[in-house]
């Protein structure tokens, strides 16, 4: 019976692994131009105040949201390059996720309604920024 037990609980602890997470990826602009924030962005803008990064102006250029299955990769574009993303196999209490905007690769843990900021490179005469944010 314990063999049993312990077998399915394995199952059951495979099959949750497994499953896909949902991640809102969002590509924003943030330069000192006119002052402007997009509609959302206004927490973002206050966090990156409070680390001393002062941008007037902070754009949403695209906003998707994507199902990541452990190991397989699943790709963002973002203007001038492509941004990799894939869920990182094994047994986490929250999701970890592999970014790879070149030369940036890091691995980032996704906590309920907290967003991760990852600068993506510059654009224009701003900096990108990959806001990554699991769902349910």
């Amino acid at each position: 019976m314990t063999a049993l037990a312990s077998l399915t609980s394995f199952g059951v602890a495979a099959l949750l692994a497994a499953a896909p997470v949902k991640v809102e990826v969002q590509v924003v602009q943030a330069s000192n131009d006119a002052a402007h924030v997009d509609p959302g962005l206004e927490k973002m803008r206050q966090g990156f105040e409070k680390a001393g990064l002062r941008f007037s102006s902070y754009r949403r250029l695209s906003e998707q949201t994507l199902s990541l299955s452990p190991g397989k990769p699943a790709d963002v574009a973002i203007p001038g390059k492509t941004a990799t993303l894939t869920l990182q196999p094994g047994d986490h209490p929250r999701p970890h996720v592999a970014v790879s905007v070149p030369p940036l690769q890091t691995t980032v843990e996704l906590g309920a309604g907290a967003s991760a900021f990852l600068q993506a490179g510059p654009h224009e005469n701003g900096q990108l920024v990959l806001v990554l944010t699991a769902t349910k």
